[in-house]
This record gives C-alpha cells, structure tokens and sequence, in this order.
C-alpha cells in the first residue's frame, strides 16, 4: 500500500533528522518528544490494519505497544509527584524511548514490505 510506504518514508526522515539532532543534546531530546507523537500517530494507523498483518508483525507490534505504554505511564507517574524524578529514572526512559524508535521503524518497514 502507498499509505504504508509513506508512512516508512516519515518515520525514516524523523528518525534521521532526530538522530543529527543528538549532537546538541537539549534539541535530540525535544524532538524525540515530536518523533514519540508521529510514531504514536503511525502506530494508531498500523491498528486499522492489525487483521491483515502477519503473526511476526503482530508480535512486534503488540510488544512495541505494551513498552510505549510503559514509558507513558511512568512519565505520568513522575509529573504526578508518584515516582522520585532521578536522573536514572529519565534518562532510562529516554534510552527506551530512542529504543522504542528503532523498533516502530522496523515494524513500518516490515509492513512496506508486504
């Protein structure tokens, strides 16, 4: 499908252009937050279509869905005041959001493939 392609394209020229934006570090982590928000989009999208997609797709996809929630309550949890903000605690997240990247790119090239 054209719609899947498009949305490879996206997720590809976000993820370069968030990865030259690691070398000034305050900026990387800002547009992680846009490349998190156009993922989340691209992951809604991919929902439509989870009947068609192969077991291996679908695995992927529920695994990459379950850490994103994750990574979405424990930010919610430490804005709340519920967990200590430790420097540990956000950069661990940010590591599993850079992660969480990788993985939603692989998934939408997958799916271009089909």
């Amino acid at each position: 499908m054209k719609t899947n392609k498009a949305i490879f394209r996206i997720n590809l020229i976000l993820i370069i252009i968030n990865i030259f934006l690691i070398a000034i570090p305050f900026l990387g982590l800002l547009f992680l937050m846009v490349l998190g928000a156009f993922q989340i989009l691209f992951s809604i999208v991919i929902g439509f279509q989870f009947k068609k997609l192969p077991p291996i797709i679908k695995t992927n996809y529920l695994v990459y869905l379950t850490f994103t929630a994750s990574v979405f309550y424990t930010f919610i949890l430490v804005t709340n005041g519920y967990l200590d903000s430790g420097q540990q605690l956000i950069t661990l997240c940010f590591i599993v959001s850079i992660c969480l990247a990788f993985q939603n790119l692989f998934i939408t090239y997958k799916i271009q493939k089909i």
